[in-house]
């Protein structure tokens, strides 16, 4: 009989010809395994907390900076187009600096996760 025989009735797949998988038993015969899938899901909420705070940034600092050619508009004299790049340049490197090191903070909480077991004070 051809697999497509033998699949071909209706909740017949390979899955359900063979029982649950061994997927369920890797952990008991790799202990690693289990430690992996628990990263794995901690890798990808801290990818998803990255690109949240990244689309955050990014939509921050458009919004100044298309608020600047306005601010700069509206300066009467050489005094206030310096005050005006002053306050710019400043809260630019303020939010790139607190942008990158909150990504920063992230990347190392989910990069350092799977060795928490083996720092001091924990309970192996």
């Amino acid at each position: 009989m051809s697999d497509r025989q033998q699949y071909s009735e209706p909740g017949a797949t390979p899955d359900a010809a063979f029982g649950v998988g061994i997927f369920p038993l890797l952990p008991v015969w790799n202990p690693m395994a289990g430690r992996v899938g628990d990263w794995n899901s901690d890798a990808q909420h801290a990818s998803e907390e990255i690109a949240h705070s990244w689309l955050r940034f990014v939509g921050d600092r458009i919004a100044k900076d298309a608020a600047f050619p306005g601010q700069l508009a509206s300066c009467r004299t050489a005094g206030d187009v310096y005050q005006v790049y002053a306050q710019f340049w400043q809260q630019a490197t303020n939010d790139y600096g607190k942008g990158f090191t909150a990504i920063a903070d992230t990347v190392w909480q989910a990069a350092r996760g799977p060795l928490a077991p083996f720092g001091r004070g924990k309970d192996q």
